[in-house]
């Protein structure tokens, strides 16, 4: 699979094979979502400090910015609810003072499936992981990718039942190389968090 971000009128490739998998689980009705998810209510109070050191949150429309593509073919459908969740961040030039020209996105998606038969749901689920996104064992993550303006993009994702959580980190603007990138262990300690939170408020 692979996924672009366009900036500057130009597109980067970005080659999101790979999968960072947090608590990974197999498939089973035990662990089922029967209701809509908000993918903005996933994230924790750290996910600044787990993604954005430096920087102060800014309104999503604040910069123009390309719709992440987080989950293939992460529109919904026959027998998939997809839900998305934008948050943006500038690097802090002191006092809250943001500096638009050096940014993070991340950017949430949420694919539910929705069978009735809450196996045949988390088989779907599992399929999306295994055949789409290459599940598999053990912790991966695309990363280093970038340009001269320090532009570079971080993916993951998680299953979890009858749902598929995804996460795309992306760093841009004219000075974006001033943000520190986003490390495998922050990476993970947000989609730990994030998958936390869904299993707690949204399980069924």
């Amino acid at each position: 699979m692979r996924s672009s971000v366009a900036r500057g009128g130009w597109i980067l490739p970005i080659l999101a094979s790979a999968v960072l998998c947090a608590g990974c689980q197999p498939a089973s009705a035990s662990v089922h979502y029967p209701g809509a998810i908000d993918a903005c209510r996933l994230p924790g109070a750290n996910l600044p400090a787990q993604l954005a050191a430096g920087t102060v949150e800014i309104p999503a429309a604040s910069v123009k910015t390309a719709d992440a593509k987080v989950v293939p073919e992460d529109q919904p459908g026959d027998g998939t609810e997809v839900t998305g969740c934008k948050r943006l961040f500038a690097r802090d030039l002191g006092g809250g003072k943001a500096n638009l020209q050096d940014y993070r996105l991340v950017t949430i998606a949420v694919v539910r499936f929705t069978d009735a038969d809450s196996d045949q749901a988390a088989t779907k689920a599992s399929q999306l992981m295994t055949d789409a996104l290459g599940d598999h064992s053990g912790v991966r993550l695309v990363t280093g990718v970038g340009d001269e303006a320090g532009f570079a993009e971080q993916w993951a994702a998680v299953r979890t039942g009858n749902v598929v959580l995804g996460v795309a980190i992306a760093d841009g603007g004219t000075e974006a190389a001033l943000i520190p990138a986003a490390t495998l262990d922050n990476v993970q300690a947000a989609m730990t968090d994030m998958t936390s939170t869904l299993q707690r408020d949204f399980q069924g």
